[in-house]
């Protein structure tokens, strides 16, 4: 009987381990969503979202790759990539690292930002404001830099 009540004891001091945070890493302290509206090289950004655990913002960014544009022949003209600027509120802003995509449908890329070395700002909650994405096409182009 003792064993039983101390597996039960066990299994609710584990529930609310797991319901705050404690055993499966830091609790995100904001999350934000918005729809997008942003088409470039054909490829429709249609989604975007963001939150903050602990110093790092976490973003995905929801697109559709077209069919038309991986049909070529030539096979260094069916890749291409991207870099993303995501503007949130408080004048803060995260550039992704430049993402490829050599395949045709729904995609997610998702990437994270350290903001600890500028005071740790994604502890702050944060609004999304603005999302743009610069896209070349080719294995080895460079898409263009975000002033």
């Amino acid at each position: 009987m003792k064993q039983m009540r101390r597996v039960g004891v066990l299994g609710a001091v584990l529930l609310v381990m797991l319901s705050s945070g404690w055993v499966l890493g830091a609790k995100s302290a904001w999350w934000d969503s918005a729809p997008l509206g942003v088409k470039v090289h054909g490829h429709a950004f249609h989604r975007v979202s963001a939150n903050g655990v602990g110093c790092a913002v976490r973003v995905r960014l929801y697109f559709d790759a077209p069919h038309e544009s991986y049909r070529e022949p030539a096979a260094s003209r069916n890749h291409y990539r991207f870099r993303a600027e995501l503007k949130l509120s408080g004048g803060k802003r995260v550039v992704s690292e430049i993402f490829q995509n050599a395949e045709a449908g729904p995609r997610v890329f998702a990437f994270s930002h350290d903001s600890a070395g500028d005071g740790c700002w994604a502890e702050e909650e944060h609004k999304l404001r603005k999302v743009d994405v610069h896209a070349c096409r080719g294995e080895r182009c460079t898409p263009e830099n975000f002033e």
